[in-house]
């Protein structure tokens, strides 16, 4: 039993940090003057919350890392 616990503990600490950090994602997106591929800031809330670390992961690549052209 205590361990059911600790795993639904753990879940809803899980869910709430993903969704957080979805959200930060969505933030930013929406601060960029022209987001990479001209993907918008609700495409980019639905890839971080679909694919949570791999979709980060794209957002960073795909508009803050060396790898876009024209970072300054």
């Amino acid at each position: 039993m205590p361990i059911l616990i600790l795993y639904i503990v753990w879940l809803l600490i899980f869910a709430a940090a993903h969704f957080a950090l979805s959200v930060v994602v969505y933030r930013d997106a929406k601060k960029l003057p022209e987001p990479a591929l001209g993907i918008n800031p609700t495409l980019w809330l639905g890839i971080a919350l679909s694919i949570p670390v791999i979709g980060m992961f794209i957002y960073w690549v795909m508009n803050y890392s060396t790898m876009k052209p024209n970072n300054e």
